[in-house]
């Protein structure tokens, strides 16, 4: 055997057994669960009924079938997610005095990642439930808990550019989640909250006219009601992305013209 031979030999042995040696270390998945179908079809049954009688029931089969969601399957846990989006889209609306079953399933979705940010995105852009504002902000709220990185877009739209302060507070306080986010996505992130921040901070300090006979210019007013509302939300989903300690706009104002590069400090 010549020593060329010899060393390709050895080559291809080291390659099938480094190969073996990921195979042993990489489990297989978790076996199909074969009840699964009937319990969504339970589940469906439950929230479909008219007179909304069994959504308790509905909820504890939610909390049942997602106990143990990371040792699911992996089509598994598409299936189930899938299932629980069809709770938004299916059955008679729950008015917001009614809606447990909405928040219990959104707090389900939660730990499905991006299986989960993708239901909840499309239940948060259903118009089924555009006039229920509480139950929108608590599906932003499950939405940043997926940590779904597709989901910054929309998060980050909201917190900037939506016309309610509650969902803008919710979005804004979502983003906090995101703390292992691609760092030029994050600095953008941050870019994008401080200067809205900036905005609405400069139309809020806008003096008020001293003419009693000019009209009436509610921008600042209605700046001040959104600051309340998001400022400290904000601020803390601002110091989780960058490990930085600030509590006033013009300190983060201050600290960003310094710092555009910035890393995140541990």
């Amino acid at each position: 055997m010549t020593p060329d031979l010899t060393r390709r030999l050895a080559g291809l042995a080291g390659v099938l057994l480094t190969a073996a040696l990921a195979s042993a270390q990489t489990p297989p998945p978790p076996p199909i669960d074969p009840g699964l179908p009937d319990q969504l079809k339970e589940l469906k049954s439950l929230v479909n009924d008219s007179k909304m009688a069994n959504d308790f029931q509905a909820i504890g089969l939610i909390q049942k079938l997602t106990a143990d969601v990371e040792h699911r399957n992996p089509k598994d846990k598409e299936r189930l997610a899938k299932a629980l989006g069809d709770v938004f889209r299916t059955g008679k609306v729950r008015p917001p005095e009614k809606d447990i079953l909405y928040r219990e399933t959104a707090d389900a979705l939660a730990k499905f990642a991006a299986d989960g940010g993708k239901e909840l995105a499309k239940a948060f852009e259903d118009k089924r439930h555009k006039d229920n504002l509480p139950l929108l902000a608590h599906m932003l709220l499950a939405l940043g808990r997926t940590k779904d990185e597709k989901q910054v877009e929309l998060l980050t739209d909201t917190a900037v550019r939506s016309p309610d302060d509650e969902l803008r507070a919710a979005a804004g306080e979502a983003l906090g989640n995101y703390t292992e986010l691609d760092l030029k996505v994050r600095r953008n992130t941050v870019k994008t909250l401080i200067r809205e921040w900036g905005s609405l901070h400069q139309l809020a300090t806008t003096a008020d006219p001293t003419d009693p006979n000019a009209p009436i210019d509610m921008g600042p007013q209605n700046a001040r009601r959104t600051l309340r509302a998001i400022e400290g939300k904000w601020n803390s989903t601002l110091q989780k992305l960058t490990g930085t300690s600030h509590s006033q706009f013009a300190e983060w104002q201050r600290w960003l013209n310094k710092n555009p590069n910035w890393t995140p400090d541990k």
